[in-house]
């Protein structure tokens, strides 16, 4: 009886073990083949290049500061790493300089995971401080600049996630910290008396404009002027760029040159050659009023002009 079974036992126990076989192996594919070693598939994780962004903002008007290159902070660091954008920063001191009207705001930004290593009551106001310091540094004042810090969840970390790019935001604001300038500066215009075209005469300007103030009496001295020059070719106007002594001597010789060009260009349009037209900067080392007070240094930025004998 036991020899009459035996090859159908054997078949169904074949036929359950292929069953099962089939089933691990090829269904689910859980069975592991020694001679053939199973290698890892790779999987191309496409990553994103990190590249630093440049540097860009205006004054909402005409002027647009840029640069390639950004500002740079540690993670969690306060200090800014000015490398790659103090061209920018120093061309931004000499603007504020000659806009003494205008007000910069400053906002530092920081991530929730940083810690505060400034003595500031974030982070983020301990960054824009350190541009604010620099630029203090260069003779802006202090009433100059508006700072601000706040958290941002999406900052310019590098890769390896030890230094940030960016951090600082800079916006000009629209209002006039003195609104009292303008009427000073009217009557320092105002107080110049025309004598001669021989005798140097100051001219201002209202703040964050390069016009100069016009009056009756500065178009008493560009009138006889552009006659007399018109009549002796070889004679030549000096215009000459003063500053008061706030920031560095450079800085202030620079700027007063810029105010002197900017003169000669005025007298140009009205009629004089630009070839009769010297211009120079002085910067802060002839003042006509005491620089130890606000009335003073105004009165030093102005720009002289005369024809010299």
């Amino acid at each position: 009886m036991l020899t009459t079974k035996t090859p159908w036992v054997v078949l169904l126990l074949l036929w359950m073990g292929g069953s099962t076989y089939w089933h691990v192996c090829r269904i689910k594919q859980l069975c592991l083949d020694d001679a053939t070693p199973s290698t890892p598939v790779s999987v191309a994780t496409p990553t994103r290049p990190f590249t630093v962004p440049g540097l860009q903002f205006s004054d909402g008007t005409s002027t647009t500061f840029r640069s390639p290159g950004h500002l740079a902070f540690a993670k969690s660091g306060a200090d800014a790493n000015l490398n790659g954008i103090r061209p920018l920063l120093d061309s931004l001191a000499l603007y504020l300089k000659s806009n003494p009207d205008k007000q910069l705001q400053l906002t530092g930004f920081y991530d929730v995971n940083e810690q505060n290593s400034s003595s500031e009551s974030n982070l983020g106001v301990g960054r824009a401080n350190s541009i604010r310091a620099y630029l203090m540094s260069l003779g802006i004042p202090e009433g100059q600049f508006q700072v601000v810090g706040a958290e941002k969840p999406d900052l310019s970390f590098t890769p390896a996630g030890d230094s940030l790019y960016g951090g600082v935001q800079f916006a000009f604001l629209d209002e006039v910290l003195v609104k009292e300038q303008k009427s000073t500066e009217e009557e320092l215009a105002n107080g110049e008396t025309f004598a001669s075209i021989f005798e140097p005469m100051d001219l201002y300007f209202n703040t964050g404009k390069i016009d100069y103030i016009r009056t009756a009496e500065t178009v008493k001295f560009l009138e006889k002027t552009k006659a007399y020059l018109k009549e002796h070719p070889e004679q030549k106007l000096l215009v000459t760029g003063h500053t008061d002594n706030s920031g560095p001597d450079a800085l202030n010789l620079t700027l007063s040159r810029k105010r002197a060009d900017a003169v000669k260009m005025q007298f140009v349009k009205a009629g004089i050659a630009a070839s009769q037209i010297e211009v120079e900067g002085k910067g802060e080392i002839l003042p006509i009023a005491s620089n130890n007070t606000e009335e003073g240094r105004r009165a030093n930025r102005r720009t002289s002009v005369v024809v010299k004998k």
